[in-house]
């Protein structure tokens, strides 16, 4: 699955929707999964095989820290705690890499918020 799964991500997917700054939903089978993972999250093959996914958790992907997340349920519990992602968890649950990209976009959101209060008058 791997060999058709990683090549259809990265020319398929990422030149008609990710370049593009479209959000993409994948779903497929645990197979298909750890191949983009793997590509992903820079997982070694040797460590697939101690990759769990559990069935219908979604994943969030982001692109640009390069990270995954989990969404929360509401649940007020830990994914963590409760989905056994096996030993190789390590490889997807990484911290976001924060580029100077990122801090930009932030401060200009911080400046066009900041703008838009301006000479608002609450009462």
């Amino acid at each position: 699955c791997m060999e058709r799964s990683i090549p259809f991500y990265t020319k398929r997917i990422v030149p008609e929707a990710v370049n593009k700054g479209k959000r993409v939903l994948i779903t497929s089978h645990e197979n298909a999964l750890r191949g983009i993972l793997m590509h992903l999250c820079d997982i070694p093959v040797e460590a697939m095989n101690q990759l769990h996914l559990p069935n219908g958790l979604p994943l969030v992907y982001n692109i640009k820290g390069k990270c995954i997340s989990l969404l929360d349920d509401g649940s007020g519990k830990d994914p963590m705690e409760v989905h056994d992602f096996g030993p190789a968890a390590k490889y997807l649950f990484k911290p976001c890499e924060l580029d100077d990209d990122f801090f930009d976009q932030m401060e200009n959101r911080h400046r066009k918020k900041k703008k838009e209060t301006e000479g608002v008058v609450t009462v």
